[in-house]
């Protein structure tokens, strides 16, 4: 795992240096950079060593006559495989690292290469013979990389911090980015919210010619269910294909570990990491927040249940307290870089950081179970909507307001069941990328546009005109069934761009490499051919990853039902811990000063939730990442900022 940037079109080569020593913590094992004055091109690299840890594996690596220069950040699970073909086809290896298979298979293949692997990974090739460089992200969006193309010049990074060391980039907002922050809690598709800086998407590849650059996508995968397997049948290729790629996933010279949170999916990498290797130590991180804090957000702590995984599992568990600490959440968002909402994010880090104190530096981590396996509650709503869709909305509407302003007057605004009757009666009255948006939304468009001021209204409502940037996924989706389009969306978007995004960002601030074997190509491609009924069975998630998980699990675990996100309760924390640097970050002062939203407007939305009128905690939150977001990007241009 390790860091990688560079550019070409210009001649900088004293740029290198400071880009790589600003993600000095992705890669402190060993450093590189390589550049060709003739050609305008140069490559850094920080490294993270996990296979080949020799000199052998030292970076930006080139083929033996150095026409084909990379700089590689990750994983590729298949190598072994290629590299046995390459070398019955004569190729000659110098050591046993990925990134010398990815150099002679880029050598045969240029850039088809990327649909023979199977991996996370961001990476950067300079081909002299052609006389262009590709970038390249995997299918997924697991491994992050921005890039800056002034029209001829290009530079690119595993980090923005990175590209931030390159003197002339602008650091402009961007403003039409910020309604989409709002709605979603991160910025989806290509952009960020630094105007001018540009990620390449999940499955997608950049190729720089002649200062021209062009974007294609390399991944796609159908959705397409094979009936003539019964659901026993699927059950075990679903048991034998998770074994299989956790225990390739599984490969490194380095200690390696798992997040355990005591959910079915992080459990069930466990039972297959116990079952791939009965009598290995292993070691799990997990945390515990306390049982005070459950009340209000309503759901279960994952502690116990991580407890019980592992006495079952006879592995090792070590927990550390999660107490709400505003003092850390500026250096979450310095670590994370672009504006993201996710709480989960102090528990990726501290359990990230309790892993590599421990001697620890590889982690599985359960992430991408939901998307790959029908698991959120948005995947039941969407099915319960198809066979509701022949009652009039004139008629389902209504009843559907008045529960929610019933159960709202009961039990508070802020109450799971008015939380999820009014997100469902938005999305019931939207039809196709209608209702996958206000399944997405994490608050209303009447309150975001109230908040703005008009110049930022004016922005919002032009790139809402622009086109919904969930728009391509879902007009991509090829195959059969709405379940499926779902997770189709949810993978480049939600996964992709938000959780991908804060667990790479967490873990590598501390230098610890995650892994996620529920997006292994292998298994993806598995479910994808599954009919969505096996799936989502009635009302039961995940239905056959927990028939295949019971042989080992407990039945609380594999059945359970209150579990939630990874991280601490949000509002009980907005309530608590956060309100008062909520009302030092959202002051009228600073308010006015940005110029962007209205401070009558954020007061309203402050105190209404403190009165349990209307819960508001993800928009309050989001606005508070915003504002430290703005003061470590553009206000100090990426240092990190205590408040």
């Amino acid at each position: 795992m390790c860091g990688i940037c560079g550019y070409v079109g210009d001649h900088r080569p004293e740029l290198l240096e400071p880009m790589c020593a600003a993600m000095f913590h992705r890669g402190p094992d060993d450093g590189g950079a390589w550049h060709d004055p003739a050609r305008r091109v140069g490559l850094g690299l920080r490294r993270l060593s996990i296979i080949d840890l020799s000199p052998a594996g030292h970076q930006p690596m080139c083929n033996e006559d150095g026409t084909v220069w990379i700089s590689y950040n990750g994983e590729v699970y298949n190598f072994q495989e290629h590299r046995r073909t390459l070398l019955a086809r004569g190729h000659k290896f110098r050591g046993r690292s990925d990134t010398e298979v990815l150099i002679h298979l880029y050598e045969e293949k240029g850039p088809d290469l990327l649909s023979e692997l199977n991996g996370m990974f961001a990476l950067a090739i300079w081909d002299a013979r052609r006389g262009h460089l590709l970038l390249a992200r995997d299918h997924a969006g697991i491994k992050p990389l921005y890039y800056w193309h002034d029209g001829e010049r290009l530079f690119f990074a595993s980090e923005i911090r990175s590209l931030l060391q390159v003197p002339e980039l602008p650091r402009e907002l961007n403003r039409q980015a910020i309604p989409h922050y709002l709605t979603f809690l991160y910025v989806p598709g290509d952009r960020t919210m630094l105007k001018t800086v540009r990620k390449v998407e999940p499955g997608h590849y950049l190729l720089w010619r002649d200062g021209r650059i062009e974007e294609k996508q390399w991944f796609s995968m159908a959705y397409e269910p094979d009936e003539s397997v019964s659901e026993t049948d699927w059950v075990e290729q679903v048991h034998d294909t998770f074994v299989h790629v956790t225990r390739r996933q599984m490969v490194s010279d380095v200690p390696l570990g798992a997040m355990l949170s005591g959910g079915l999916d992080s459990s069930a990498i466990v039972a297959c990491m116990r079952h791939a290797f009965p009598d290995r130590e292993i070691n799990c991180y997990t945390y515990d927040y306390g049982a005070e804090n459950e009340a209000r957000d309503q759901f279960e702590r994952d502690y116990p249940y991580a407890q019980a995984v592992a006495k079952r599992l006879g592995v090792t568990l070590k927990c550390f307290p999660l107490e709400p600490d505003a003092a850390l959440l500026p250096k979450m968002v310095w670590s994370v870089e672009e504006p993201d909402a996710a709480t989960a994010v102090f528990a990726s880090y501290l359990i990230s950081k309790a892993a590599r104190e421990d001697g620890t530096t590889v982690l599985l981590s359960g992430m991408g179970g939901d998307e790959v396996l029908l698991g959120y509650r948005s995947h039941v709503a969407m099915r319960t909507m198809e066979r509701l869709n022949w009652i009039p909305r004139w008629l389902s509407s209504p009843a559907l307001a008045a529960a929610t302003s019933l159960t709202s007057g009961i039990w508070g605004a802020s109450s799971a069941i008015p939380r999820r009757l009014r997100k469902f009666r938005r999305a019931l009255l939207g039809d196709g990328l209608e209702r996958h948006m206000a399944l997405s939304d994490w608050s209303s468009p009447e309150v975001r546009h109230d908040l703005l001021t008009d110049d930022m209204l004016e922005s919002a409502l032009a790139a809402e005109g622009i086109g919904n940037p969930l728009r391509n996924y879902y007009d991509s989706f090829q195959g059969v069934g709405v379940l499926n389009r779902r997770s189709h969306v949810l993978i480049p978007s939600f996964l992709g761009a938000h959780n991908f995004l804060y667990v790479d960002k967490s873990s590598m601030a501390v230098s610890v490499e995650v892994r996620v074997p529920f997006v292994d190509l292998e298994l993806m491609r598995l479910c994808a051919r599954i009919p969505e009924r096996y799936k989502l069975k009635g009302r039961d998630t995940k239905h056959l990853l927990k028939a295949a998980m019971q042989r080992y699990l407990p039945d609380s675990v594999v059945h359970r039902s209150g579990k939630t996100g990874f991280g601490p309760p949000l509002r009980s924390w907005v309530a608590g811990g956060l309100d008062s640097l909520a009302r030092e970050l959202l002051s009228p002062t600073n308010l006015k000063a940005r110029g962007f939203f209205r401070p009558q407007a954020i007061d309203r939305i402050l105190q209404e939730n403190r009165d349990n009128k209307a819960d508001h905690a993800y928009l309050i939150y989001c606005l508070i990442v915003l504002e430290l977001w703005m003061r470590t990007f553009l206000d100090h241009a990426g240092t990190e900022v205590l408040v």
